[in-house]
């Protein structure tokens, strides 16, 4: 029973910068990561978040076994190289697929490397072209087989190979989410990055009670599994919120890293200022020095400016505006 002066005590501060141990080879080195961002983790914007250290460790992509065959040993190095810029962070690998063998011969062949640190599956994605091939957030309303997924991943691992996965709310609703939770745990799963929408919600807003509702329920049902909490995230305050209110054991850091890449750096040093304007300069330059000339680049490129200071900035309608080279002159 608590006593008078516990009622009256206050809140602790939460410690983002809190390593946890996850696993022999994993142990995070703060309670933020970012989470991975397909189409948008490119090669070079890997590069400019080591070189300007914005990153606390690799959490990559998803890589897909559907349909392909266990990839080679040097397609697996080709495929881990843009991460050993920075060989001091810990990796964590992501895979997708619904098929339990060729997930976990892959996981295998991944886990070889010794700068693989953990294998992250991801049941999250609600992509209509990752969800028609049966993946993703499709699994999410088959509880049992996520679960019989999870568990063919850890048993294809070495044990000190952290497994993790990434969840939604659910396909459609809510309802089978604390069944799903519990696969995932029972398989073995030593940690869960967790995403508060279900695939049909997409990225719609969602009340916050509600919200907060959904993760404390995954987090209860985790038990001693940590939960990081993913969706919205912003700032400081919105990650000392959602720490607060669900006890999650940490953040995960989404989209809200493309208007401010220091979003990581700014949580751990409790930073609440909104990035400088000399802060997105920096990083475009970066960006801007590593991008090609191609339509691809250059398209890729002009969604970083719409991304770093809005789709309304004078900064993104004037980059749309202008040529390639005068793209490469004004970042450069």
């Amino acid at each position: 029973m608590s006593s008078a002066s516990d009622e009256s005590a206050p809140d602790t501060e939460f410690d983002f910068r809190a390593p946890l141990r996850l696993s022999r080879r994993l142990t995070l080195p703060c309670r933020v990561v970012w989470s991975p961002l397909q189409g948008v983790m490119t090669r070079t914007l890997l590069h400019a978040a080591a070189q300007l250290d914005l990153i606390p460790c690799w959490f990559t992509p998803f890589f897909s076994t559907g349909g392909v065959s266990v990839p080679k040993s040097a397609a697996v190095r080709r495929k881990l190289a843009p991460y050993r810029v920075r060989p001091d962070l810990p990796l964590v690998f992501q895979l997708i697929g619904h098929d339990a063998g060729s997930l976990a011969a892959t996981a295998a062949v991944f886990a070889q490397e010794d700068c693989v640190n953990g294998i992250n599956l991801n049941f999250a994605c609600p992509s209509k072209t990752v969800t028609a091939s049966g993946n993703g957030a499709a699994l999410l309303d088959r509880p049992s087989v996520v679960g019989e997924l999870t568990r063919a991943v850890v048993d294809a691992v070495p044990g000190d190979v952290s497994v993790s996965v990434k969840l939604r709310t659910g396909k459609d609703s809510a309802e089978l989410l604390p069944q799903i939770v519990r696969e995932v745990c029972a398989a073995g799963a030593d940690w869960i990055v967790f995403h508060w929408r279900t695939a049909a919600e997409g990225y719609c807003p969602v009340n916050a009670a509600e919200r907060f509702r959904r993760i404390r329920l995954a987090v209860e049902t985790a038990g001693t599994v940590p939960v990081f909490g993913n969706g919205d995230v912003t700032d400081r305050a919105g990650a000392e919120e959602l720490v607060r209110e669900t006890g999650c054991a940490g953040v995960a850091v989404g989209r809200g890293v493309l208007s401010d890449p220091w979003l990581a750096k700014r949580i751990l040093s409790g930073d609440r200022n909104a990035p400088t304007l000399e802060e997105r300069t920096a990083f475009l330059r970066m960006l801007a020095s590593g991008t090609d000339s191609t339509r691809r680049g250059r398209n890729w490129f002009l969604e970083c400016v719409k991304m770093t200071f809005g789709p309304d900035s004078q900064e993104f309608r004037e980059a749309r505006a202008g040529g390639w080279d005068e793209l490469r002159a004004r970042w450069s």
